[in-house]
């Protein structure tokens, strides 16, 4: 009877441990497509082209469309960093053809003048965008077209990265926490906590969330904060910037004493209307600084309607890191926000 027993326990352990496999891969593959995962750094961009044709205007056509300064930096950061390779070079490097974002032209006598792109064929994310020209007016004419479009997929592809590096290491209690509360789902890895909430309101729940990541040299904030939508007033510029500013004083004190964080308003302010995973939003990035003391740094800011509660939300996320560049760090925030009720498909 114990040797039955001991069978039965043994298969009931191996039948548990291979479920636990099959959910981990399945979940794998749902957020990858099956696919291997892509390569490059952080807004990372790949031009192939030779190199007599790279020289000069399409160099400076590259360097206008996709190098222009973040905005809402407190240092010159470009875009993406672009990384120019000679055709010959691109096609025999598989590793290269895994490269997350990737930008080839393709100049020659007889080409029809199109771009074609790929998505998440090979790896994930990633996405191929080739331009077929016989011409340098084409060429212009269609980069620029097009450099909306490609800006946006890559910008894309940084978001899913980061969220299915954070879905496989999500603090499930805080973003069950944020759905309970504010009635939205985000994806949050597990070296963020829940910092401050807001007292009890006198609807019984809480409308403020302090949620932060501290590592040796940077410090990651996103204040969430809800309140019935009255006008659509609340959606511009000056009117987020104040609400901003007093959930701020209330909630985000300094190390120095009576010190706060609110905005730095000397410096421009950028708006700017998104969707996000059908919610269109209004981003606002600027800078943020304590009042009554020496810190500050970059903030992006999300606001808009809850389509379930019709609450007004605001997602704000700021980040201090006074010796590093501040834009790939603030894309793991921007990330977060863009993780917006988003479903593993």
């Amino acid at each position: 009877m114990k040797k039955q027993i001991r069978i039965i326990l043994l298969i009931s352990i191996i039948a548990s441990f291979l479920t636990s496999c099959n959910k981990e891969q399945t979940t794998k593959d749902k957020l990858t497509m099956g696919l291997p995962s892509s390569g490059g750094k952080t807004l990372e961009m790949i031009v192939v082209a030779d190199e007599e044709l790279y020289k000069g205007e399409l160099r400076d056509a590259i360097g206008k469309l996709f190098e222009t300064a973040q905005e809402g930096l407190n240092q010159n950061e470009p875009l993406f960093d672009v990384i120019h390779l000679k055709t010959e070079g691109f096609i025999h490097s598989d590793m290269l053809q895994k490269h997350r974002n990737i930008l080839i032209i393709d100049y020659k006598k007889g080409n029809p003048n199109k771009m074609y792109n790929e998505i998440n064929r090979r790896v994930f994310p990633q996405a191929v965008y080739k331009l077929m020209v016989d011409n340098k007016d084409s060429l212009f004419s269609i980069l620029t077209q097009f450099s909306p479009t490609i800006k946006k997929q890559f910008y894309k592809n940084e978001h899913d990265r980061i969220f299915n590096a954070f879905k496989r290491d999500e603090n499930i209690q805080l973003t069950q926490q944020i759905q309970n509360t504010f009635d939205i789902k985000l994806t949050i890895s597990s070296d963020f906590y829940l910092a401050k909430q807001s007292d009890i309101n006198k609807n019984g729940k809480n409308d403020f969330f302090w949620i932060r990541k501290e590592t040796k040299n940077e410090s990651y904030g996103i204040m969430i904060y809800k309140m019935p939508f009255t006008s659509q007033d609340l959606l511009k510029k000056e009117k987020i910037i104040d609400i901003r500013n007093q959930i701020a004083k209330q909630n985000i004190p300094g190390p120095a004493k009576d010190s706060y964080m609110g905005t730095e308003e000397r410096f421009d302010i950028y708006i700017d209307t998104v969707k996000i995973n059908n919610i269109i939003a209004i981003e606002t990035r600027g800078l943020w600084r304590l009042f009554g003391d020496f810190m500050g740094g970059p903030f992006v800011n999300y606001c808009f309607q809850n389509p379930t509660t019709k609450d007004f939300i605001m997602i704000d996320c700021f980040l201090y890191s006074p010796k590093k560049s501040k834009r790939d760090l603030l894309m793991q925030l921007e990330s977060i926000a863009y993780s917006l009720n988003r479903e593993v498909k």
